[in-house]
C-alpha cells in the first residue's frame, strides 16, 4: 500500500511539473517584438534589459518578497501620475540605466514614496515617545521630512551619475594613450578601438565594448557609436574623441597624433577637476570644524582664564 502511494505521488508530481511547464495561458510575444529581436538595436536593448533585471531592492530576502511588490505597485501608480504632468519620462530611464543599473522607474518612484513616508512618520512617532527637546514637532516639520525623504533618491541618483562621469574622465587619458599607441603601430582606427576596448576595464571600458559591439552589429558606425556614448555618459571629452575619429577617417589625418593632443587636453581638465574637488573638500571641512571643534577649543582656552579673572578658583 505504501509503495503504491509513493509511486502514485511521484506520478502525480511528474504530471504536475509537465503541465505547469507548458506555455498554456502565457502571453506570446507579438510580431513586432519578434521582428525587433532580428535587428541590431533590438538585440542590444534586449541584452541591456537582461543585464539590469537581476537587481534587488532589499538585502533581506524576506523583505524582498514582502515589500518589493508593494513598492513596485505604488511606484507604478506614482509614475503614471508624474508622467501625466510631463515631469518624468525617458530621461529618468536613461539616468537609472547609467547610475542605478537594474532599478526600474516603478521601483525608483516606490523608493521615493517609501523614504518620504518613513521621515513623515518619524516626527509623530517621536511626539508619541516624548522625544521632542524643543517642543512638540509641528505638522509643517512632518511635511518637510516627507519632502526631504521624497527627494533623497534623486540626490543619490545624481551623486551616482557624478561619480560615474568622474570615473570616465579619470580613465579617458589612459584610453587615449592606448589608442595613440595602437594607431602608431599601424592598426586601423577600427582595429585600434577593438584592441583598446579589450584591454581597458572600468566604466569607460564597458562603454567602449558596447560601442564596438554596436558598430559590429551594424546599428551605427564607430564614430556614431562613440558620439552616442558621449551623449549617454554626459562627458564632452568623449564627443571630441568621436570628432577626431571622424576627421581621421574622412580627411586621412593621423589618428595617433590627434589622440595624443586630446590626451593632453583631458589631463589638463583632470588636474583642474582634482583641484576643484580639493577646494570643495576644504569647504566641507569648515562645517565640522565650526560646529564641533571650534566651540570646544574656545571652552578649553577661555574657561581657565575666566576662572582666574572672576576669582572662582580661590
Amino acid at each position: 500500500m505504501a509503495v503504491a502511494l509513493i509511486l502514485s505521488g511521484m506520478l502525480g508530481g511528474g504530471l504536475w511539473l509537465i503541465v505547469t511547464a507548458q506555455p498554456v495561458g502565457r502571453r506570446r510575444p507579438d510580431l513586432a517584438s519578434r521582428l525587433r529581436r532580428l535587428t541590431a538595436q533590438g538585440r542590444l536593448q534586449e541584452e541591456a534589459g537582461r543585464r539590469g533585471s537581476q537587481a534587488a531592492v532589499f538585502k533581506s530576502p524576506a523583505l524582498e518578497r514582502l515589500l518589493r511588490p508593494l513598492l513596485e505597485d505604488a511606484g507604478r501608480v506614482l509614475g503614471r501620475v508624474v508622467a501625466r504632468t510631463g515631469l518624468g519620462g525617458r530621461d529618468l530611464e536613461r539616468k537609472l540605466a547609467l547610475g542605478w543599473p537594474g532599478m526600474t522607474t516603478a521601483q525608483f518612484y516606490g523608493q521615493k514614496l517609501a523614504s518620504g513616508l518613513v521621515l513623515l512618520t518619524a516626527f509623530p512617532l517621536m511626539n508619541v515617545l516624548g522625544v521632542h527637546p524643543f517642543g512638540a514637532w509641528p505638522v509643517w516639520m512632518w511635511l518637510v521630512g516627507f519632502g526631504l525623504g521624497f527627494a533623497a533618491p534623486d540626490w543619490m541618483l545624481e551623486e551616482r551619475l557624478e561619480r560615474r562621469r568622474t570615473a570616465v574622465v579619470m580613465e579617458l587619458p589612459t584610453v587615449l594613450d592606448l589608442l595613440a599607441i595602437a594607431a602608431s603601430a599601424g592598426m586601423s582606427p577600427e582595429q585600434a578601438l577593438l584592441e583598446v576596448s579589450r584591454q581597458v576595464g572600468g566604466v569607460l571600458g564597458d562603454g567602449l565594448r558596447d560601442a564596438v559591439r554596436e558598430a559590429g552589429l551594424g546599428a551605427a558606425t564607430h564614430a556614431e557609436a562613440l558620439r552616442r556614448l558621449a551623449e549617454r555618459e554626459g562627458v564632452g571629452e568623449l564627443a571630441s574623441v568621436a570628432d577626431a575619429w571622424q576627421a581621421a577617417l574622412e580627411q586621412g589625418l593621423p589618428l595617433g597624433q590627434a589622440m595624443l593632443t586630446l590626451g593632453e587636453t583631458v589631463r589638463d581638465k583632470k588636474r583642474a577637476r582634482l583641484l576643484e574637488e580639493g577646494g570643495k573638500s576644504t569647504v566641507r571641512m569648515l562645517f565640522p570644524v565650526a560646529v564641533f571643534i571650534f566651540p570646544v577649543f574656545l571652552v578649553v582656552l577661555l574657561y581657565p582664564a575666566g576662572v582666574e579673572l572672576l576669582g572662582l578658583g580661590g
